[in-house]
């Protein structure tokens, strides 16, 4: 739509119908069908789980041992014994991430189930993501309205939609969307500061901007405040104005993350003692500045690489489109010499900049100084950028809107016509190749069916997209990636990954379990030791190191042991017997398995 019709119909709720149906479209898919992912969402739903069960079971089925620092330097407690302030993963608390997503999880679980934690499933527990998707798509909308076009701003919320790190994070019940969702909320009420500041001052987007602080604080800690914090500090560098930060009112953000925060800090630091936190918050903030943890380590560069997939298809113009924005919000006077002496001028050729407009100047600011933090950081995680991505979907469709207008630079235009093959290549890997890639891991004829006629859509879909670029048609370009990546996101959330039965291990370890009448019997595992396997197991589920064999088949004579093929031989003459054998791929440990159940036959 073009004139002044459509940018009213792009103001409008007509506009915001529009992305929550696409939202919807794309989340829903996979929601209840793919089984409880390791490991960090399984961790978050039992978590969870706990946390609902010690308000919702009757209090004589309720653990609440206390928590006691064990003499081997272990925080050990009831499962139930953390109330709504600890969550808790069987015995040990898990204290790596505030408790908000906790709360908000249980929440969900409590209203699908009326209260009943023995109805639950892992998909009540992955609603609040969705939320958080639909929340921050939303909000990234509204925002863009203050900043650019308001067809970019509604190209650029449907960006951030479709992509794919957001759409797999909508249908993990994990933190991520929940935090990107605040994060989202604050910066919306920094714009309306930032670009009202020449207005009389308001209290209403300062009071927004500290409430979404603080619940980011409560979500994730310190990413939030960081976001928003190395924002305003790049606003400041930029404009070289600091007098509009009085409007963002200071004192009532030390009041607001007072009151939200500091009564679960309390509480939490009584329950585990002031050590115990002080060692975690230690370890999750500066330990991972400084050192890899879990393995997960890349080196600078790692995010910018992991963005032409993660962000695709809005990805295509995401270049060209950061080149504008900066050339549009700061402009440096040109230096003498060659380009060494050039950069030996820069501190004054930075005193002398010209600054250009304010939308263009936010953006940057809240991409460049939290993106060189993420990339200097050493432990590295795809996810850990997602708070940028709205601003990185706006620049992107805001260049797409100058490109469909005729306003890029022919020079523009000659570099997205060079990315756009890598672009397509990216969208073929991701839409076509992914979905048959996986449909042939036990998805049989439905599955691998279904991803071949998707995969053929999409295919059909980029490579109009390259075509349409090639012959000026960049919006109608961009629009057909859209279109993609919702026909992948159906495929393959919804048909081939929870088809894939040889990745889905514990599902199939609880199924042969059922089966061979052994529901409600003790579990012990050896060697699997995936999180899922506790969430699918209610919690019942025992790890076991080899040498434990013995004690604990003592112990449970009736319980059922889950080992790698061969483990449990010298059980065989004791009455034991392999019931059942389960094959596949554990995604989580990078390995193929190949699981005996061991149980006395009935």
């Amino acid at each position: 739509m073009r004139g002044a019709k459509g940018e009213r119909w792009c103001r409008g709720a007509p506009a915001g119908a529009l992305l929550l149906v696409l939202c919807l479209a794309v989340y829903l898919p996979g929601l209840a069908s793919i089984p409880v992912v390791d490991r960090d969402e399984a961790r978050f739903a039992q978590a969870s789980r706990q946390m609902f069960e010690s308000l919702a079971l009757p209090e004589g089925e309720r653990d609440t041992a206390p928590i006691v620092r064990t003499d081997s330097g272990h925080v050990l407690g009831g499962a139930h014994a953390g109330g709504v302030v600890v969550p808790m993963v069987q015995d040990r608390p898990r204290l790596k991430k505030p408790p908000m997503i906790y709360w908000l999880q249980g929440a969900s679980a409590y209203v699908f189930t009326r209260g009943d934690p023995l109805r639950d499933a892992i998909w009540m527990y992955r609603v609040p993501s969705l939320i958080g998707a639909v929340i921050a798509c939303l909000a990234t909308w509204r925002l863009g309205l203050l900043l650019v076009d308001p067809r970019a701003a509604l190209l650029g919320a449907a960006l951030l939609a479709v992509c794919p790190i957001v759409v797999w994070e909508a249908n993990q019940a994990r933190s991520d969307l929940a935090l990107l969702a605040m994060t989202t909320l604050a910066m919306w009420a920094l714009t309306s500061i930032w670009v009202r500041r020449e207005r009389a001052p308001a209290w209403a987007p300062a009071l927004g901007l500290w409430l979404a602080i603080a619940a980011g604080v409560l979500v994730k800690g310190p990413l939030t405040p960081m976001v928003v914090g190395l924002s305003v500090l790049g606003l400041c560098l930029i404009s070289g104005r600091g007098r509009w930060l009085a409007r963002t009112k200071p004192v009532l953000g030390i009041v607001v993350l007072s009151v939200v925060v500091a009564p679960w800090v309390m509480a939490v630091g009584q329950r585990v003692g002031w050590e115990t936190l002080g060692a975690v918050a230690f370890d999750e903030t500066l330990g991972r500045s400084a050192a890899p943890k879990e393995g997960h380590w890349g080196p600078p560069g790692y995010h910018v690489v992991l963005l032409a997939a993660l962000f695709w298809p809005g990805s295509m113009l995401t270049l060209v489109a950061f080149v504008r924005t900066w050339r549009l919000a700061v402009r440096l006077p040109e230096g003498d010499g060659g380009r060494l002496a050039r950069v030996r001028q820069l501190p004054a050729r930075w005193r002398g900049r010209v600054v250009g407009r304010d939308s263009e100047v936010l953006l940057l600011a809240w991409v460049v100084p939290s993106w060189i933090v993420f990339e200097l950081i050493s432990t590295k995680l795809p996810h850990y950028t997602l708070p940028i991505y709205p601003a990185l979907a706006l620049m992107s469709a805001a260049a797409v809107i100058d490109a469909a207008r005729g306003a890029m630079d022919s020079a523009s235009i000659q570099r997205l016509r060079l990315g756009l093959r890598v672009w397509a290549v990216i969208g073929l890997a991701i839409c076509v190749g992914a979905p048959v890639a996986v449909s042939l891991l036990g998805g049989g004829w439905i599955a691998l069916g279904a991803a071949v006629l998707g995969g053929g859509i999409c295919a059909g879909l980029i490579w109009k997209s390259v075509g349409a670029v090639d012959d000026g048609f960049v919006l109608k370009a961009q629009a057909m990636g859209v279109l993609a990546a919702a026909v992948f996101a159906l495929v393959f959330l919804g048909v081939a990954l929870p088809r894939a039965s040889r990745l889905w291990i514990t599902e199939r370890l609880v199924e042969a379990v059922k089966e061979q009448g052994f529901a409600e019997a003790p579990i012990a595992s050896v060697g699997y030791h995936e999180d899922s396997l506790i969430f699918a197991t209610r919690g019942r589920s025992q790890r076991l190191e080899p040498g434990g064999i013995p004690a604990w088949t003592r112990a449970n004579p009736g319980g059922v042991l889950i080992a790698p093929a061969g483990t449990g031989v010298e059980l065989m003459g004791a009455g034991w017997a392999v019931l059942d054998r389960v094959r596949g791929i554990n995604y989580a440990g990078g390995r193929l398995e190949n699981l005996e159940i061991l149980g006395r036959e009935r």
